[in-house]
């Protein structure tokens, strides 16, 4: 970890940024190649009658090792974060916070909304607020992708009947997000943990030649699975994925999200017609929700971590970039505006000195140098 640090501030010199913060102007035209993930499972009292996330429950360890805190969270002054959001105990069905959401991502460059999803009546599902998120989305200008999520039972049969069903009420919305891929404009879809279903099963729908197949119909869309191991390379190839992200926020957390092998990546993409989309995030914080995982933090480091990470990806050479993430607290990777607050039991992590939208001015600051590319 100290080498990875010196390593991190070596780099970072040679990045000059700190100028962005007096680099305020909104940007107006969104970088439809920028995409971002987005969470939108956060409730509380005011809007809900309950709190939702806020309220995240302590993670037992994945290795079983012994508990370091059971029970969970009691907003509002104790919540599932390391940091604290400048909105407070949002609600993600209120309108006012996703117009807010909405301008903060448009006035600083960024195209796409990833929003994480499940169908409905699953855990999370963002089913009923779509509606107004793309209503939000088209005002400002952005596109939505979906980010489909590990839900109970998924297999790729049911996923390809959910998403007739969600293609059917927005197929033809101006803020879905389309790419172009020969003389037809398809929509996107990220699949997490794409991994845990064999290629074989995949290979059913996304091969061409596959029994169930969708290519060439009017379920057809650009498929991005997600890339950890480096194993994953030929399940992504073998699965008939139309491209694979990296997702993680911390650096050397898996093969995927290790910077120093995003150019070997996207090599591998090119060498098989695949679309590279690496995932950079400004550090990674989860022990508020993951007591034990404090190896895994990554500090930001005043952004000189959001730095490198953003200068790797460009060197790669890849057309799209993914952010992890506006606003996913629970592991701390989120660039949605923070604020210091101290409480009897916890000091949450902030910004400061550089101020509560720093990670906003910072993202328009390297999106602007990843169009001139």
């Amino acid at each position: 970890m100290k080498l990875l640090r010196t390593k991190v501030e070596r780099i970072a010199k040679k990045v000059k940024t700190r100028s962005i913060i007096l680099n305020t102007k909104p940007v107006f035209q969104p970088n439809y190649n920028v995409h971002i993930f987005y969470y939108a499972w956060y409730g509380n009292q005011d809007v809900d009658g309950y709190y939702k996330h806020w309220n995240h429950n302590y993670l037992p360890n994945w290795q079983n090792e012994k508990k370091v805190h059971s029970g969970s969270h009691k907003p509002i002054l104790d919540i599932g974060s390391n940091f604290y959001p400048s909105l407070g105990c949002y609600s993600s069905q209120d309108p006012n916070v996703i117009d807010a959401h909405m301008k903060q991502l448009r006035e600083n460059g960024v195209g796409v909304i990833v929003v994480s999803w499940s169908p409905p009546n699953t855990t999370d599902s963002p089913y009923k607020i779509l509606p107004v998120l793309f209503r939000f989305a088209t005002k400002h200008y952005l596109k939505i992708a979906l980010h489909i999520e590990p839900y109970f039972d998924r297999n790729p049969l049911n996923l390809i009947k959910h998403l007739r069903n969600y293609l059917l009420q927005y197929r033809n919305h101006p803020a879905l997000y389309k790419i172009k891929t020969g003389q037809k404009e398809m929509p996107v879809f990220y699949v997490y943990d794409s991994y845990l279903t064999p290629a074989v099963a995949w290979m059913e729908v996304l091969s061409a030649k596959g029994a169930s197949t969708i290519r060439g119909g009017e379920l057809d869309a650009v498929f991005i699975g997600l890339l950890v191991d480096i194993q994953h390379r030929y399940h992504i190839k073998k699965s008939h994925f139309d491209g694979f992200y990296t997702y993680f926020a911390a650096n050397s957390f898996s093969y995927g999200s290790t910077w120093k092998n995003w150019k070997s990546l996207a090599k591998f993409a090119t060498q098989n017609n695949l679309l590279f989309i690496p995932s950079v995030g400004p550090g990674y914080a989860d022990t508020r929700v993951r007591p034990w995982n404090s190896k895994t933090t990554r500090h930001r480091r005043h952004g000189q971590y959001y730095d490198v990470a953003w200068r790797t990806a460009i060197s790669s050479g890849p057309k799209y970039v993914s952010i992890t993430s506006f606003n996913e607290w629970h592991e701390g990777t989120q660039i949605e505006p923070a604020i210091p607050k101290n409480v009897p039991e916890y000091s949450y992590l902030d910004y400061e000195p550089e101020g509560s939208h720093f990670y906003l001015n910072l993202t328009k600051w390297w999106i602007e140098q990843f169009g001139k590319c």
